[in-house]
């Protein structure tokens, strides 16, 4: 009889152990990537590293907003299609609203923006996959 209750004790202790170790890696695994900023605290964010005034930020939102508007549009178009066309597009948007952004700011504002966007570049390249 001991040994009965010994092998069920184990058995419960692996499924709890099991059970733990998924919801980790559920929680974990959301974690990583964490929730996108909204336009404004994107705008807002760039706006502290670059120094902009309220009014540079508040047209920096407009174009993230609209950046963002348009790649929902086109993930919806693309939607189950050509990955290369979806990430071409994808790039064409980003590229956009980074010249547009580029076209708001100051000589030296630039140089930090393109700063920005370097750094921006070497997190995704050092990101760990997705798990898609």
């Amino acid at each position: 009889m001991k040994s009965t209750t010994s092998i069920g004790r184990l058995i419960i202790v692996l499924v709890a152990m099991v059970f733990v170790a998924g919801m980790l890696q559920t929680a974990f695994g959301q974690g990583r990537q964490g929730p996108r900023m909204t336009p404004q605290q994107q705008a807002d964010t760039l706006g502290k590293k670059l120094g902009l005034d309220s009014t540079t930020v508040a047209k920096v939102a407009a174009i993230y907003d609209k950046s963002q508007k348009d790649v929902a549009a086109k993930r919806t178009e693309l939607q189950g299609g050509d990955m290369d066309a979806m990430r071409t597009a994808m790039t064409e948007i980003r590229t956009k609203a980074n010249e547009d952004i580029k076209a708001l700011l100051t000589k030296e504002q630039v140089v930090k923006f393109e700063e920005v966007l370097k750094e921006q570049q070497q997190r995704m390249m050092n990101r760990p996959p997705r798990n898609n």
